[in-house]
Order: structure tokens, then sequence, then C-alpha cells
């Protein structure tokens, strides 16, 4: 919706609209044919578990429920919100390996919305499949991770805003609050980055802006208000049941800058190169929701405890930016106008970038699904063995392992965790670390009083004698 708020131009439907959802289309067949075995993080234990408590008919965990769990006074409640378990459970209930369309939705939503925004400023909207070609994207669509769901709800909130959708912009104001507690943070950016952006406007107190605003109180109130009811429903309290009581410091903390800063700095000066050149846009459309976002939740997340990192700096460099994937999505969107409207610089045809654009996001997809996929293979194994022995000697559960929940979380059935005292029919054991960037530890699947009934790749299936 045009109102003057936002000059722009906008460039006619042609053959780029086909072209466009054929790139997004080889990108998903690339998804589907390296479609994720297993978790992945240790987060995804958290919110499948949590799913799979919902499955059960049940909101509140046990001491054998795996999950992520704080201990409180009240037992123990979730570390994390209910959105995400919320959002997976119909999926779970669907087909276990269905949760991961959480993570592929998401992706395909923020080039979508992308391509909508590079359309309104008069350029080529096949420039924003490079979304789906940025590294940390890629592996955290194959998740069922929270992050790339907040980023999506960021530049969704931010797109329906602006575009005076009121009920797209109330639902994505309520999903971006609550997912994470950050999303508060970046939904009140996006709002007061509105309500600069169109200030004159409020100042002569023009009827679109001042309706802009009123919207805007309304998603924002909103957002807030669901929050607090989820919480007060899964922790009994107003705010989220996230725990940093190990560090001795607060999350954010001035110490933490030397480590966390260097890194982000680094992903968004290398990953692509000049990423941070997407804030150009934005800065000169005077959109300072994204610029609040962009500036704001990096230098946050520059004093946080945590740095996600891989077994080798390539590796790091991927996966670093999951914790600012907000600030990614915005700026590769500005990177991809910078990209178009410099192409046209140059005076290069639009049509010679269109077999890059259409193939290299579904190659890179292909490229790391292939190796993601093939290093969820133990995992996948283990799982179907123990299925087929769980159903042939009639458990009515499969027990697991700590370490051994992000390949047993998708069992389709009833699951619960080993602990002292438990003498379960069948449990799917691991003797590898929980996390594949752990070194090798001490893990037995010696356990008195069960036969090793299967074994493979660090994995063994184990019945009660």
């Amino acid at each position: 919706m045009a109102d003057g708020l936002y000059p722009r131009t906008s460039a006619p439907r042609d053959w780029t609209t086909v072209l466009f959802f054929a790139g997004i289309a080889s990108w998903i067949v690339a998804m589907l044919f390296t479609w994720p075995l297993s978790l992945s993080f240790g987060d995804e234990i958290g919110y499948v578990g949590q799913a799979k408590l919902f499955l059960e008919g049940r909101l509140h965990a046990a001491a054998n429920t795996p999950g992520v769990w704080v201990p409180t006074p009240n037992g123990l409640v979730a570390q994390y919100t209910l959105m995400v378990p919320l959002l997976i459970t119909p999926l779970l209930a669907l087909l276990p390996r269905a949760v991961f369309i959480s993570g592929a939705a998401a992706a395909v939503g923020l080039a979508w919305i992308g391509g909508r925004a590079l359309r309104s400023w008069g350029h080529n909207p096949l420039w924003a499949l490079i979304i789906l070609a940025h590294p940390t994207i890629v592996i955290i669509s194959r998740t069922v991770m929270a992050d790339l769901l907040l980023a999506f709800f960021a530049v969704a909130a931010w797109w329906s805003l602006r575009n005076d959708r009121r009920v797209a912009t109330v639902m994505s104001f309520v999903a971006l609050t609550a997912t994470k507690p950050i999303g508060f943070l970046l939904a009140l950016a996006l709002f007061v980055g509105e309500g600069a952006t169109t200030w004159r406007a409020l100042q002569n107190r023009q009827p679109a802006a001042l309706s802009r605003m009123r919207l805007g109180v309304l998603a924002f109130a909103a957002g807030l208000a669901a929050t607090v009811a989820s919480n007060l429903v899964s922790t009994g309290k107003l705010w989220f049941g996230y725990n940093h009581e190990f560090l001795g410091t607060p999350p954010f903390w001035f110490r933490y800058l030397a480590v966390s800063g260097p890194v982000h700095l680094i992903s968004l000066l290398l990953n692509p190169p000049l990423l941070i050149a997407g804030v150009w846009t934005f800065w000169r459309k005077r959109d300072f929701g994204p610029l609040l976002v962009i500036f704001g939740m990096g230098t946050m997340m520059s004093f946080y405890f945590f740095v996600d990192f891989g077994t080798n700096w390539f590796e790091s460099v991927a996966l670093s930016p999951r914790l600012i994937l907000p600030v990614i999505a915005f700026l590769m969107i500005g990177y991809a106008n910078a990209l178009a409207a410099l192409w046209e610089r140059l005076g290069r045809r639009q049509r010679t970038a269109v077999p890059v654009l259409l193939v290299m996001p579904a190659l890179i997809a292909l490229a790391i699904g292939t190796r993601h996929r093939k290093w969820q293979e133990p995992m996948a194994r283990a799982l179907a063995a123990a299925t087929v022995i769980a159903g042939r000697v009639g458990a009515p559960e499969l027990w697991l392992t700590e370490n051994a929940c992000k390949a047993g979380l998708l069992y389709d059935g009833p699951i619960r965790l080993l602990g002292p005292g438990s003498r379960p029919s069948v449990i799917l054991c691991s003797t590898r670390p929980a996390s594949y960037r752990q070194p090798m530890g001490t893990y037995t699947c010696d356990l008195p009083g069960y036969g090793s009934e299967a074994a493979a790749d660090g994995f063994e299936v184990l019945v009660r004698k």
C-alpha cells in the first residue's frame, strides 16, 4: 500500500515472477533430496522434547522427560519458549521428520519478502534468491532452531507494518515477541524505527502515518500480552525461563566483547563478502526500523557470553551468525538490493545474471545438505534399529541416554530419558558425546542387566535380559 511515506517505484510483474518462484522451487528440491535425518543442536532437544510432551497431553515435564528444563520450586519448567514447540507440534504429529518444515519455510519466507521488497524498490526480485544461498540460513533451515524463525518474524513484522497489513502485522509482532526474549527488543526497535521513519508525516498528522503508528501500538501490545500469557502457562513467571546462573555474571557482560565482538564482525565482513554494505540500502531510504535492528542487535550480541562455532574456521564463520540471524536477514535484503542496483549501473543486462541467481542457491543448499545429512546418517541408522527392536519386543516406550537424545527424539512414539533406577525394555544408548564439537570422552553402554541387540557408529540398542 503506497501512501507517500516510502517513495519507491514498482517494477511490473513480468518473466521475473515465474523465474523467482522457479528459483525457490529448485532450492526446495535440493532440500528435499537432502532432507534432515535427525536433530543437530542441543537447543532442538528442548523444542522437540516439549512438543513430544504436548502430544502426550501434558504441559509439565517429569524427571524422565527429554528436553531442556530448569528446576524451580514448582517443578521442571521449559528453558525455552512455547512458541516453537507449539508451531512444530502439528508437524511432529503428522510425521516426526516433518518438523524440519519449520526451518525451510522460514528461509523461503525470507526470500519471498526480500523479493517483494526489491520489486517495490524497482529492482529485479531474482536478486533476493541470494538469501537462500547464505550458508548460515541454509544450515539453520535444516533444523528446528528458533533463530531463523525469529529472523523471519522480524522481517515479516517490518514488511507488514510498513505496508499496513493489519492482521499480518499483529500476528508477526506476536510471534516475534514470543519466540525468544530478544524478540521483545526487536519488536520495539521496529516500532520505534517506524516512528522515526514517519516522523515528519506524524508531525503533520497525516492520517496514513497516524494509522500506522496505532497499528504498531496494537501489534506491540498484542505481542507483549501473548508473551506474558504463554510464559505464565509454561513457567509460572511473567518472563522467559532462560537460566544463566552457571556463568557467574550476567549473560551480557563487557568481558565477552573481546571474543564475541570480533567473531560477529568477521561474519558481517566475510559471509558473504562485505555483507555490512547492505546497511546502505536502508540508510538511503531512511528506513530506521531495520537500521535499529542491525546496529542494536549486532552491538548487543557482541557482549553476549556465547558465539556458535564449528570444528574449523570455515564452519565457525558459517555457524557464528546464528545468534544474529535477524541482522543477517535485513542485511541480506539490503545487500541484494545493492547488488541489483550495481549490476544496473554497470550497464549489464538483467538476463545475464539469471542463470547464476537461479542455480547458485540450490547448489549451495545441495552441497551443505549432502554433508550435513552424511553426518546425521549414524543417528538415523541407530533410531531405525531401535524402532525395529522396540516393535519386536513390544516396548511401550523408547528410552534414551542423555547423549542419544539428538538421535532418538524423532522416534514415532513415547520416549523417556534414562535415569537412576530405570529398568525399561529398550534403550537407545550412545558412546559418543552429545555434541560433535565436544572431544570424545568415556561413555559406556555396558549397563547391568542389558544386552546389546544392535551396535554401530557409536550407538547401541540395549534390550533388558
